[in-house]
């Protein structure tokens, strides 16, 4: 016969998983506010946009703001030269005293490989947030065109490990090819929609275009010094809210003093 004592009820069951009370805020003070007041161990934030939107800048924003509280991040650069990223961040006015940290050699991309360390991070100099630049380098190159359940596989054992290893950790993607004037949202994640399933968090970068009338009279590209993020998706409030930012000096200031829910 089965044993069901280790069935209990919900209301005591869920004591063993409170989560840490441990809360992170992200330095964008609208983003916490509808976050509930930043972000938490075991939580997966995915930054996805369209090529040169901003991703990995807002993504060393966020360690730049995370390390101001003295909270210290890991980098796992794989579309960057560390000596690119390091640079950027001087450019950001960073120094040698900034809380980031990275491997000293990107030897592998499978999650073995960035789970241990992860926990050498931890254990050695106290991260909490991890950032991987992109996700598609975690992808088997022999097996990047097979179907999204295998990328979707992949975001599930990032999620996951976030949770064993006690960390926040901060995924960015790609978006699948756009059409001109299609509206961006959480379908427009490449490859799988299994990614911002996953995610607690989804943050959408985009660049804002120049209007039509500006186009004509100003040659050049179409794209604005402006950039919007998006707060997409929202697992523990389920607030959704986007942030104007202007780009200068490689970094993004917000251009708003209202902030609007969608």
């Amino acid at each position: 016969m089965q044993n069901f004592e280790t069935v209990k009820l919900l209301w005591e069951v869920a004591e063993k998983y409170k989560p840490s009370k441990d809360v992170y805020p992200s330095g964008f003070y609208e983003f916490d506010r509808v976050m509930d007041g930043g972000l938490r161990d075991g939580e997966l934030v995915v930054i996805f946009g369209p090529t040169a939107s901003g991703k990995t800048t807002f993504a060393q924003l966020l360690s730049k703001n995370m390390d101001r509280v003295g909270v210290p991040s890991l980098w796992f650069s794989y579309e960057c030269n560390p000596w690119y990223l390091r640079e950027k961040f001087k450019g950001m006015g960073c120094d040698s005293g900034l809380l980031a940290y990275s491997p000293t050699d990107l030897i592998s991309n499978s999650i073995g490989f960035i789970k241990a360390e992860i926990q050498e991070a931890v254990l050695s100099h106290g991260c909490k947030v991890v950032f991987l630049d992109h996700l598609h380098y975690l992808i088997p190159l022999e097996q990047s065109r097979n179907s999204s359940l295998l990328i979707g596989g992949v975001v599930r054992s990032i999620k996951r490990m976030a949770i064993e290893t006690g960390v926040i950790i901060c995924l960015i993607a790609h978006t699948k090819k756009i059409y001109q004037d299609e509206e961006l949202d959480l379908s427009s994640i490449r490859d799988s929609s299994l990614i911002a399933q996953e995610a607690d968090y989804v943050s959408l970068i985009e660049r804002i275009k120049k209007k039509k009338k500006m186009l004509e009279a100003i040659l050049g590209s179409e794209w604005t010094n402006f950039t919007k993020i998006s707060l997409a998706k929202n697992r523990r409030t389920g607030k959704m809210i986007f942030m104007k930012f202007s780009f200068k000096d490689n970094q993004l200031f917000p251009i708003t003093e209202k902030y609007e829910e969608q």
